[in-house]
C-alpha cells in the first residue's frame, strides 16, 4: 500500500514544518495532537465545541432545522461567517447553534466495538470496564486523556475555522471564535494565524444528507419539528403512542428503530432495494435489516411526498412509495440516510455536482460521497502538507487514528517519506480500481484495518532505521484477540446465537445486486485509467 521500495523517488517538501494546525480535538483529532506535540512541532488546535470529543459529546438540544433539499457538499456542514467581530443579539441562540450544532449523539448511543480494541496506546480504559459502554463513558475517556496529556493547552476552544487557504508554503487560517455574553447575546471574535501544514480532523457526521424526494422540501418546512434527519434524534419518549417513519436502515436507522420499538405504536421502515458494495459492507447491511423491531414494517422505497393541502397535519399527508402504496397516519418522520463530506473551510478543494465553476485545486469532494485523491486515505496527493483524519469507517476508532497520526507526525518530521507525487497515484489508482472513488473507497472491515495497520507499521520502522528513529509496536496477540469480540458483541446487542448472525451476515447477493457489482468494476476500471493517464503526465 505504501508502493515503497529500493526504487521508490521520494518526495521533497518545498518548506520545514514546524507549525501545524489541527482541526478538531475528537478521537482522531486528539491523538494527532498528541503525536505532533511530542515530535517538537508547534502544534494550535481549533475546535469548535467547548470541549473535546467530538460526536460522544451528549447535548440535549435537537439539531436546527433541516435544509431540504439538501444544500451543496461546500456549504453543507455550515456557510462560513466572517464579519466584523463584536457582541451580537442571539436571544434564540440560532447564532451559537449554528455556529456549533448539537452532535448527532443520542441517548442510547454505545460503542459498536470492544473497548479493550478502541483505546488509544499507552491510555486503557480504567479497570473493569466494560466492552460495551454507554456514550457518557467514551466521551470522558477522551476528555481523560486529553487532560493528561496537556492536549488542551494547545486547544483553541469554542473556535472555528471559517477558511484554510494556502499561499506559497504558507497555510493561512481565519478562525471565529463564539462566546455567550449573557442568555440573549453572543460574543464573535475574528483573528488569523499562519501554519506550514494542517491536519483535518472533524469527522464526517456534520452535514446530514437528504435524498432528493419529491414534496420533502414542502413537508419539511410545514413541519420542521417532525420531519428530521437522525443527527437531531435524542430520546425516545416523545414518539410514545405515534406512527413513525424512519428512512434509511444502517447503524442509525436500526438503532434508533430499536430505541423507539417500546414507546412508538407503529414503525414504517424504508431501506434501499438493492444492497451495494462490497461483500462484508452487504453482510452488515443484510444483518440491521433483518434484526427490525417486531412493531415495525418494512415497506418499497419513497417515490414522493405528496402535495399538502392548507390545513392537513402531518398525519393527514399522503407518501406515495415505488410500489404503487400509499402511506398516511404518518406522525414523525426520521431520515437515517447519512451524512456527506464537508469541508466549508476548504471552499477550493470542492467541485458540486452540476457547478460550472471549475475546482481551482485538484478536488477533494465532488458529491459529498468520499474524499478524493489521498494518499493512504491521510495525505492529499498533489500536496501533503494537507493531511485528513478519522475518514477510515467500519475500523477500531481510536487505535486505528493514532496509527494515521503518528505516520503524519513521522512524515512532517521527516523521520519517514512518501512516494513522490508520481508514486502517489499510482497507489491511488491501484485503491481506485479495487474499490472505486466515493464511500467505499474509506471502508477498511477487520481485515482491511489489519493489513493497513500491519502495512503502516513496516513502512514506519523500516524508516526508523533509516533515520534513527524509535520503531512502533504494531497490533498485539491480545489486541488481535479481543477484536474478534465484535461479533460476540453484535450477538449480544440483537440477543442472537452465534450461528443465527452468521447465517444471516452469510445470505446470498441477489440478480440486482451481482448486476450492479459488475458495472461498478467497470466503473472503477475506467477511473483508474484515467488516474493512470495522470500518473503518466506528470512522470513525463
Amino acid at each position: 500500500m505504501t508502493s515503497i521500495n529500493e526504487n521508490t523517488t521520494f518526495h521533497q517538501f518545498t518548506h520545514p514544518i514546524r507549525y501545524v494546525a489541527v482541526v478538531g480535538s475528537g478521537p482522531s483529532g486528539s491523538p494527532v495532537i498528541r503525536h505532533l506535540r511530542d515530535a517538537g512541532f508547534n502544534v494550535r488546535a481549533f475546535e469548535r465545541q467547548s470541549q473535546s470529543g467530538g460526536i460522544w459529546n451528549w447535548r440535549p438540544s435537537v439539531s436546527l432545522p433541516l435544509s431540504v433539499p439538501t444544500p451543496p457538499p461546500s456549504k453543507g456542514a455550515f456557510t462560513p461567517v466572517i464579519r466584523d467581530g463584536g457582541v451580537v443579539d442571539d436571544p434564540t441562540h440560532e447564532v451559537r447553534d449554528k455556529f456549533s450544532p448539537p452532535n448527532p449523539c443520542y441517548w442510547n448511543l454505545t460503542n459498536n466495538v470492544p473497548t479493550t480494541t478502541m483505546a488509544f496506546k499507552d491510555f486503557p480504559y480504567p479497570p473493569g470496564t466494560a466492552l460495551n459502554i454507554s456514550h457518557e463513558g467514551i466521551s470522558s475517556y477522551v476528555h481523560n486523556y486529553v487532560e493528561n496529556f496537556g492536549l488542551d493547552k494547545l486547544t483553541s476552544y469554542n473556535t472555528r475555522v471559517e477558511k484554510a487557504e494556502k499561499q506559497g508554503d504558507t497555510w493561512t487560517l481565519t478562525l471565529r471564535k463564539v462566546l455567550d455574553e449573557g442568555e440573549a447575546k453572543a460574543r464573535e471574535e475574528y483573528w488569523t494565524e499562519e501554519f506550514d501544514a494542517l491536519v483535518v480532523a472533524t469527522g464526517h457526521y456534520n452535514a446530514p444528507y437528504i435524498p432528493a424526494l419529491g414534496g420533502a422540501e414542502q413537508w419539511s418546512s410545514a413541519w420542521p419539528e417532525k420531519v428530521i434527519h437522525s443527527q437531531g434524534y435524542r430520546v425516545p419518549e416523545p414518539y410514545a403512542g405515534k406512527t413513525v417513519l424512519i428512512v434509511g436502515l444502517g447503524t442509525s436507522g436500526n438503532d434508533i428503530a430499536r430505541d423507539l420499538a417500546s414507546h412508538a405504536n407503529k414503525l414504517y421502515l424504508v431501506g434501499k432495494n438493492v444492497l451495494r458494495g462490497p461483500t462484508a459492507y452487504q453482510q452488515q447491511r443484510r444483518l440491521q435489516r433483518a434484526l427490525v423491531p417486531e412493531n415495525s414494517e418494512r415497506v418499497a422505497e419513497i417515490k414522493r411526498f405528496l402535495p399538502l393541502k392548507s390545513g392537513q397535519t402531518l398525519s393527514e399527508g399522503t407518501i406515495e412509495l415505488t410500489d404503487g402504496r400509499l402511506l398516511t397516519g404518518i406522525d414523525e418522520v426520521i431520515f437515517a440516510t447519512g451524512y456527506q463530506y464537508s469541508y466549508p473551510f476548504l471552499p477550493q478543494y470542492h467541485k458540486d455536482p452540476g457547478s460550472s465553476r471549475p475546482a481551482a485545486l485538484t478536488p477533494l469532494v465532488t458529491d459529498g460521497s468520499g474524499v478524493l485523491n489521498l494518499y493512504r486515505d491521510v495525505f492529499y496527493i498533489p500536496d501533503p502538507t494537507l493531511t485528513f483524519l478519522g475518514l477510515s469507517v467500519n475500523t477500531s476508532a481510536f487505535s486505528f487514528f493514532e496509527y494515521q497520526s503518528i505516520s503524519i507526525a513521522r512524515v512532517f518530521a521527516g523521520k519517514a517519506r512518501l512516494p513522490d507525487e508520481a508514486g502517489r497515484w499510482k497507489a491511488y489508482a491501484s485503491l481506485v480500481r479495487e474499490k472505486g472513488e466515493g464511500k467505499f473507497s474509506h471502508l477498511l472491515n477487520r481485515d482491511g484495518e489489519r493489513t493497513y495497520v500491519k502495512d503502516t507499521v513496516e513502512w514506519i520502522n523500516s524508516e526508523a532505521k533509516v533515520f534513527g528513529a524509535e520503531p512502533i509496536a504494531g497490533h498485539s496477540p491480545e489486541w488481535l484477540a479481543e477484536s474478534e469480540k465484535i461479533q460476540q458483541l453484535i450477538a449480544e446487542r440483537y440477543n442472537l446465537q452465534p450461528e443465527q448472525l452468521a447465517a444471516i451476515r452469510g445470505g446470498k447477493a441477489t440478480p440486482e445486486e451481482e448486476e450492479f457489482k459488475t458495472a461498478q468494476e467497470e466503473t472503477n476500471k475506467k477511473a483508474a485509467e484515467g488516474i493512470a493517464r495522470r500518473v503518466g503526465a506528470i512522470s513525463a
